[in-house]
């Protein structure tokens, strides 16, 4: 008997394939039911969705923005999938899209610099909640700090380092989503990751860099 402790390694490598035909499934669904009936297209936003809004908030910074990001992206979903022709896995297609929606709002932005603001909607719901946690006030001001480290980045950057640490791509993935090539996404990626150690890389907690990370990142000094 195993102990409860043990990974296997081929069991996770099952898990993997199994979500993906699950998104396969709903996809093949969804294209056939779009856009009279909505049921497998609001299954495949139930998924992904919450990752989708958790990235546009780390990448604008602003509750608001992240909102109204989002849903473009579910409406370019809604009307695209349809055409989608499977030639990428779907959620390397999703985060492509997602990627475009939102590097084309910073450009279209980019007079405007991004900040972080303590009178943002979520900034005061969040300090209002944990006015009596010192532990969770930490945790917000970290947060803070966290945004206002990644706004420092372009745009491209931003994103590819969200798809990694946030969203958990591979790299090969992160590539094919962004049209860059593995190697220059590999390095792309280390040198974002340098710019952010440089600037007190700790206010990203709870994300320690791991040794493939730190190797990349040793790489390109």
């Amino acid at each position: 008997m195993r102990s409860p402790s043990h990974v296997d390694h081929h069991d996770l490598r099952g898990d993997a394939v199994s979500y993906l035909a699950d998104d396969a499934a709903l996809v093949a669904r969804a294209r056939a039911e779009l856009p009279y009936r909505t049921g497998a297209f609001e299954a495949l936003m139930r998924r992904h969705g919450g990752r989708i809004i958790a990235l546009t908030r780390r990448f604008t910074a602003c509750a608001a923005d992240a909102e109204d990001l989002a849903q473009e992206v579910m409406l370019k979903v809604f009307f695209e999938l349809p055409r989608f022709r499977g030639e990428s896995a779907f959620r390397t297609w999703l985060w492509r899209v997602t990627a475009n929606v939102c590097i084309d709002h910073r450009r279209k932005a980019q007079a405007w610099p991004l900040t972080v603001s303590l009178h943002d909607s979520e900034t005061r719901e969040d300090a209002h909640a944990v006015a009596d946690s010192k532990d969770a006030i930490t945790a917000t001001e970290a947060r803070l700090d966290a945004e206002a480290l990644l706004a420092r980045l372009a745009p491209d950057d931003r994103m590819l380092v969200l798809l990694r640490l946030l969203v958990g791509l591979e790299f090969a993935e992160i590539a094919e989503a962004m049209g860059l090539g593995l190697s220059a996404t590999k390095m792309r990626y280390a040198r974002a990751l340098q710019r952010l150690k440089e600037g007190e890389l700790n206010a990203l907690a709870p994300y320690r860099p791991s040794n493939h990370d730190r190797q990349l990142m040793a790489a390109t000094r």
